[in-house]
């Protein structure tokens, strides 16, 4: 037997525990039974994980893909997915594409302690979606799209540019919309209205704002450069209190144009402090990014660079799950 199988059994024999301890504590469960959950909901924040791909990967990213990949490819073989859920995944996540998925991401570097790291957090995740864990669920699968076989390199730090151009990833610009009078008077989005502006508030003051996160957020860079190029970087699960403090983070060149000057290393290391940048501000504007009330532009309108802020229920109220930040070098 696998050592991967061997993960896979236990996350099985986890999940009947847990339902069973559940229903014997006064809960409505039937032990063995998994709670019900919304998968085709849970399984679409895999485009949402492959939207966010950072397209280049380095040797411990791959390695991180790799094992998540392994996970879920046992997953679905030993039959660790309800039915509602097979019939929610989609084509990459069916045992042929992830299967091709791990030898996608095998390198000549095989970092076994960040790949077995990278499957005992998906284990843990499905763990908890099995259980009903909604948030676990939508967490597991963007993981895996953040590790999508769509993007064309893997490969750690080259030491000069290649000879054809690497794709720029080209997110969706912000189009901050103005919501109808009758959506600010929905009292949810009065409820999100209100978070957003102490977040805002927090900010202007140059207070900490890790007490208004999620334990582990999201973060994402882009700075844009003329020439069709862009440098990029992603961390998955930065501790909040990292906001607060500053924090480094790798980040990759890519460009589209043949006659961009190409930086003789494409990989490089960066760092992002948010409160240095906001004081950098003269004001903080916010706009609605869509009509959901989640996901919140912050600007200063003199300057060229701006914050995407997406915020989640949480407890009784709301907290911040992902920092995006967007720069045009000009």
């Amino acid at each position: 037997m696998s050592d991967w199988k061997m993960i896979v059994r236990p996350v099985l024999a986890g999940t009947r525990l847990l339902i069973a301890a559940t229903a014997l504590s006064g809960g409505s469960i039937i032990a063995g039974e998994p709670m019900a959950l919304d998968w085709e909901t849970a399984v679409a924040a895999f485009s949402v994980g492959e939207q966010r791909s950072p397209m280049v990967f380095t040797d411990k990213d791959a390695a991180r893909c790799r094992g998540r990949w392994r996970l879920h490819a046992d997953a679905v073989v030993d039959g660790a997915f309800p039915d509602a859920a097979i019939s929610a995944l989609n084509d990459q996540l069916l045992r042929p594409s992830a299967m091709h998925a791990i030898d996608f991401y095998g390198t000549e570097y095989d970092d076994r302690p960040t790949a077995r790291k990278s499957s005992d957090e998906a284990e843990r995740l499905l763990t908890q979606a099995l259980a009903g864990d909604a948030a676990a669920a939508r967490t597991y699968f963007e993981d895996l799209g953040l590790c999508s076989t769509h993007p064309e390199t893997v490969g750690d730090r080259p030491a000069v540019a290649m000879d054809a151009p690497a794709t720029v990833p080209q997110p969706a610009e912000p189009s901050p919309s103005v919501p109808a009078e009758s959506d600010f008077d929905e009292p949810v989005n009065q409820q999100r209205l209100a978070f957003i502006k102490l977040f805002m508030q927090q900010l202007r003051d140059g207070a900490p704002v890790a007490d208004l996160l999620m334990p582990k957020i999201s973060f994402a860079y882009m700075a844009k450069h003329n020439c069709a190029a862009a440098t990029t970087g992603y961390v998955d699960r930065l501790p909040a209190s990292d906001v607060d403090t500053g924090f480094p983070f790798e980040a990759t060149y890519t460009w589209e144009n043949p006659d961009c000057t190409v930086p003789p290393e494409l990989d490089s290391i960066e760092a992002f402090n948010l409160k240095a940048t906001i004081s950098q501000w003269s004001q903080i504007e916010v706009a609605v990014e869509d009509h959901n009330f989640d996901v919140f532009v912050l600007t200063d309108k003199v300057r060229n660079d701006y914050l995407l802020i997406t915020i989640e229920p949480y407890y009784n109220s709301y907290a911040v799950s992902k920092i995006e930040y967007r720069l045009e070098i000009l």
